[in-house]
């Protein structure tokens, strides 16, 4: 079944659709939703993570599929891509609801211990990371000013495609080709 049809199935209610669409995507929201907790080093346990997750399948569900009915393949994203979106988004309105997790200076020696997040990894694994963010640094001052502008513009100011494509005069179908020929040439800058 192709995303398209199983998209109007789940729409149109029928048995075993929503089964369906939550196993070709449940990878890719679980994945979301821990790439956005990493992204902003907020402490989450896997209970954290599935409530997250559900909520993502609520928003989806909710107000008779809203959210999936305004998916639209001719805007140039997939339905993979859609399904991130909402999950990463839904990810981040539960980050924006939680406590900021003040803790008195005053606390006495009986209070718990304040939860922060795990940095991740060994002083190590920080200075392995900063080499490879120069090195991909360098990789994109040996792209073209044309390309350089173009990254620039869709991860710095993180512009919405459609915006992106207006702004430099294309369609957004050539903004994600673009993006994939990029990527590819700073991995083989890279290697």
């Amino acid at each position: 079944m192709s995303e398209a049809e199983l998209l109007a199935a789940v729409v149109a209610r029928e048995p075993g659709a929503w089964r369906e669409l939550y196993r070709r995507f449940e990878r890719v929201i679980i994945g979301c939703v821990r790439n956005t907790m990493r992204r902003y080093s907020a402490f989450a346990t896997d209970e954290d993570i599935e409530d997250i997750v559900n909520t993502v399948c609520l928003n989806l569900v909710k107000d008779d599929f809203k959210k999936l009915r305004t998916f639209d393949p001719g805007r140039g994203y997939r339905l993979s891509s859609w399904m991130g979106l909402i999950a990463t988004n839904t990810a981040l309105d539960a980050l924006r609801r939680r406590d900021p997790g003040h803790a008195s200076l005053d606390a006495s020696d009986d209070a718990p211990p304040l939860q922060v997040a795990d940095a991740g990894g060994t002083p190590g694994d920080a200075l392995e990371r900063r080499q490879q963010a120069q090195r991909l640094m360098a990789a994109i001052q040996a792209l073209p000013e044309a390309d350089r502008r173009f990254l620039e513009l869709y991860y710095d100011e993180a512009l919405a495609p459609e915006e992106l494509a207006v702004r430099l005069g294309i369609t957004v179908n050539t903004v994600y080709s673009r993006k994939n020929k990029l990527r590819e040439k700073l991995r083989k800058l890279l290697t």
